[in-house]
């Protein structure tokens, strides 16, 4: 239909500019005519007062035939604005009336001169003389020439009329069969459009609504049966297939239930499990706050013991007293460690860490960690520079804490090294004693666990070296490793980022 339509609407513009076209060109031609028309009646006058006055004499008449030539001018122009507009509208072809015109000018102008000069010469009698010269102009240039002129200028109007007419004629007659053929195929092409709506729309609609009411009434082991390419024969299978899979998807959602209700037991199942985990996050505060009481209650038990003693009896000596301050000044010392350490490890834990992080050199800090607490252990790096933002004193809390393990319980063969990874850098200390098990290493970042090669000569130790490293690595973004040295014995890594994201791992 959208075809018709446009194809309708443009023979209707073709058919209106066409018939435009023509009724312009008939008037041009027409107005041609009556213009040159006009040109001959004032120059056959205008050469009548000419006549007169050689005839007759007298200067009478001269007012007129000024006129008579402004007239005939002005004729001129509007012939030569016709012909310009006719060439506007048709072309080229209309450029051989402007030749014409401009002969006709010429003729016109040349007559009056010789008129002019004629009549110029004075008394009648003399005229008179001259008629031989005024009988030639009449009888070749006005009767023959300019006549002959007038004559092709008219008949050429004419024709071209004419011919405008019998085109214009023929537009008609084409645009006439042209509306009825394209009314034929308008009414042929509905007739097939109301067929094809029939058979291919209005039928199958009806048969598809008729199959829906049945599948709403429950009715789905009974099938439309559509057949064919179309979109309603596609809606149809559609709804058939549905039809088909109701049953089947009722039992898939008496199993999808049946698994929902696997799921929920699934996430009870996860549900109880975070609540032991959180039962066991209160558990370990519950055995934290123990730790604590437990470990701050010997130190305290000492230093009351110590004081007890130098205060109960007979006078001691200064020494006596000195020594008993001394052992309580250290035990207080280790109780301020201890309570320090489980303190950040607490703050790591609950995400508020502090650090006070400086732009320090990872190698310099090393060599002078090592100068002041061990300067006999071997430090190797090929790193002249490791420039990184970190709390310097907890870093050199880290050092010397690894450096005190590997003492401990690693003999007298360590060794400590800076190496530098893609993103950061890795402080590394290896000793050469007894190692730890797989247990004791998944074991060894708990508070307060010690390795069984603890020995008995190093009692004094708290147990919260390795978890209090691991809290001031991930402080820093960082991380702890534990790995067999090559032979025997431990090395612990601690991996830093070269600008570290600040953590607390809670």
């Amino acid at each position: 239909m959208l075809i018709l339509v446009l194809g309708g609407t443009a023979i209707s513009i073709w058919t209106t500019n066409r018939a435009a076209y023509y009724n312009d060109r008939i008037m041009l031609a027409h107005a041609s005519y009556e213009a040159h028309l006009k040109l001959a009646n004032a120059t056959y006058r205008l050469f009548k007062q000419y006549g007169d006055r050689i005839l007759i004499g007298g200067e009478g008449r001269t007012f007129e035939r000024a006129v008579l030539i402004q007239e005939i001018r002005g004729n001129i122009t509007e012939i030569r604005q016709i012909i310009g507009e006719e060439i506007d509208l048709v072309g080229e072809e209309e450029i051989d009336e402007l030749a014409t015109l401009a002969l006709l000018e010429t003729k016109i102008n040349g007559l009056i001169v010789k008129f002019k000069q004629i009549t110029s010469q004075g008394a009648p009698e003399v005229l008179a003389q001259n008629w031989s010269g005024l009988s030639l102009i009449l009888d070749n240039e006005i009767d023959r020439d300019f006549q002959s002129l007038i004559e092709a200028a008219l008949a050429e109007e004419l024709e071209e009329t004419e011919e405008t007419r019998l085109a214009a004629k023929t537009h008609e007659k084409f645009a006439n069969r042209l509306a009825i053929s394209f009314a034929l195929l308008a009414i042929t092409f509905t007739g097939f459009a109301l067929w094809s709506y029939r058979s291919r729309i209005q039928r199958p609609l009806h048969q598809l609504m008729s199959g829906v009411e049945m599948f709403s009434a429950g009715h789905f082991n009974k099938v439309i049966g559509l057949k064919g390419r179309d979109e309603i024969a596609q809606v149809a299978t559609v709804l058939d297939d549905m039809a088909a899979q109701v049953e089947e998807r009722t039992r898939s959602l008496e199993s999808q239930n049946a698994k929902l209700e696997d799921a929920v037991r699934s996430r009870t199942v996860e549900l109880e499990r975070l609540l032991e985990d959180a039962q066991t996050a209160e558990t370990n505060r519950r055995r934290l706050m123990a730790d604590v009481s437990h470990e701050l209650r010997t130190p305290l038990t000492i230093i009351q013991g110590e004081t007890e003693v130098a205060l109960r009896g007979a006078e001691k000596t200064a020494e006596e007293y000195q020594e008993a301050l001394r052992r309580a000044r250290d035990t207080a010392k280790h109780t301020n460690r201890l309570v320090d350490d489980l303190l950040f490890i607490a703050r790591r834990e609950a995400g508020v860490a502090k650090l006070d992080l400086q732009e320090v050199d990872l190698a310099s800090l090393m060599t002078e960690t090592l100068s002041m607490v061990a300067p006999s252990i071997p430090f190797v790096t090929t790193i002249n520079n490791a420039p990184t933002r970190v709390d310097p004193m907890r870093i050199r809390q880290c050092i010397i804490a690894l450096l005190q393990n590997a003492r401990r319980y690693g003999g007298d063969q360590i060794e400590a090294r800076l190496d530098a990874t893609q993103d950061g850098f890795v402080l590394s200390v290896a000793d050469h004693g007894p190692g730890m098990s797989d247990a004791e290493k998944q074991q060894a970042f708990s508070r307060f666990f010690r390795g069984s090669n603890a020995a008995e000569d190093y009692a004094e130790g708290t147990g919260l070296g390795l978890p209090v490293v691991k809290s001031i690595a991930e402080a820093h973004g960082g991380s702890v490793a534990l790995a067999d040295a090559e032979g025997s014995g431990l090395v612990v890594s601690i991996h830093l980022p070269g600008r570290p994201r600040l953590q607390a791992v809670s």
